[in-house]
């Protein structure tokens, strides 16, 4: 109870309220005038890591019991800091409305408005810090809808700005920069990129994380905490990367593997699902899945003899129809396919497979790495990748002369030019396409 005259007085509390993931909001609830009014105190904190007051306890407050490790340790005090300093800003505004109340100066009431806009006064003054800005904007993000979907924002776009943050602060943390809203000026964009480029980002991941600043940026230049416009400048063009694709030949091979000769079950851990693994990579090359699909497709909906799955990027409903090999598979699993094991592992599962079937081709990709172009030259069962499933099957639809807009419905992509960045075609198979046109 915060008091300073007969009617003039605050009983304030701290709770929570959900908002549907995994933290909740800390709210302050006070009675002004018999009026009760609520303000949200601009923090988060999970549930289990929140302390209810009891009687003979001082408040409601975040655990800071040191069995929670000390990362979370950390942030709860943190959040215990900023609730202290909330618990000030409440005794301040009493002690402003009993001073001019003493001066007859009416400018600041006792009342539920005149304390809500007293309130977010102070507290965007602390919430104006840019960590704090962004951990909130993307935890509220968790909560918005894509615009064109009408569904919740994708876990991997929430995964990719939790990442950026983490490089911004760490970036912030070796040059010893102090972290305001001025640091985002017109040299930010070089310097930063120099940073990323000394840890080898490569120029795509580099590109990504200057669209997600901007996204960040626009918001807090709408909320008025930004006033520099040099971010609008900042660089988000991404470039073109080598790949490789796999042709029908090295599928079968892929595909033809048997684990129950000697001589590969030398090479492989019996307990690892990896022939599951090869499976669910087949059925990728012939479905154009992204990993986040094909790596569970264990209620798959079959109808009309075409596979039904509603992907988890872009939320959209595709029909693919069945190649042979994912009709094999099918029957293998009695239509019950398994789940595949996380993706570092699919990665090595893939690259020893495509090892396995003589996948071995001397290939040469260049590449920009730390702001120097690399040519790797290697067998092409290293270049294999999760994607390379997705690559795949984009390229040899193309090459089977399948309709652009037919492949894109199946892929999901929005522009041709998008979709032309998957086609992998080596200069050996462009020369053989202009070859076959000039004997035609």
């Amino acid at each position: 109870m915060i008091n300073y005259s007969e009617n003039n007085s605050l009983k304030v509390k701290f709770y929570l309220k959900g908002i549907g993931c995994e933290k909740s909001q800390i709210w302050l609830d006070c009675k002004i005038n018999r009026e009760r009014t609520r303000v949200y105190t601009g923090k988060l904190i999970k549930k289990d890591f929140w302390i209810n007051k009891n009687r003979g306890e001082i408040g409601e407050c975040a655990s800071e019991d040191s069995s929670l490790g000390r990362l979370t340790v950390k942030e709860n005090k943190e959040i215990n800091a900023h609730l202290k300093r909330v618990m000030g800003f409440c005794k301040d505004y009493m002690q402003s409305v009993s001073e001019t109340h003493l001066m007859s100066d009416n400018t600041l009431t006792y009342s539920k408005e005149a304390f809500k806009e007293y309130f977010y006064g102070r507290i965007k003054g602390v919430q104006s810090t840019p960590i704090d800005f962004i951990k909130n904007y993307i935890e509220r993000k968790k909560q918005m809808v894509n615009k064109d979907t009408g569904v919740k924002i994708a876990n991997g776009t929430i995964y990719n700005h939790t990442n950026a943050l983490k490089r911004f602060e760490t970036f912030c943390k070796d040059k010893n920069k102090k972290i305001s809203w001025d640091i985002f000026n017109k040299d930010f964009e070089r310097t930063f990129t120099s940073w990323l480029i000394s840890k080898n980002y490569a120029p795509n991941t580099i590109s990504g994380q200057f669209s997600i600043i901007k996204v960040w940026l626009k918001e807090a230049e709408e909320k008025g905490l930004l006033t520099d416009k040099a971010f609008h400048h900042y660089q988000t063009k991404s470039k073109e990367v080598e790949n490789i694709y796999l042709t029908e030949e090295e599928i079968n091979k892929i595909y033809q593997i048997d684990f129950t000769k000697d001589e590969v079950k030398k090479l492989i851990d019996p307990k690892s699902h990896i022939e599951e693994t090869r499976d669910l990579f087949i059925i990728a090359c012939w479905t154009g899945l992204r990993f986040g699909d094909w790596k569970d497709l264990s209620n798959v909906n079959i109808s009309n003899g075409n596979m039904i799955v509603h992907t988890k990027k872009t939320r959209q409903t595709v029909e693919i129809p069945l190649h042979p090999m994912v009709k094999d598979i099918l029957r293998k699993y009695d239509g019950n396919l398994p789940r595949c094991v996380d993706k570092s592992k699919s990665l090595r599962h893939i690259r020893l497979c495509a090892k396995i079937a003589g996948i071995n081709e001397n290939t040469t990709i260049t590449k920009v790495k730390g702001g120097e172009c690399i040519v790797e030259a290697k067998p092409k069962y290293q270049f294999v990748m999760n994607h390379t499933a997705r690559r795949t099957f984009a390229t040899l639809m193309y090459l089977k002369g399948v309709p652009t807009i037919s492949i894109m419905a199946i892929t999901g992509h929005k522009t041709e030019e998008n979709f032309m960045k998957y086609i992998k075609l080596d200069r050996h198979t462009h020369a053989s396409i202009v070859a076959k046109a000039f004997s035609s």
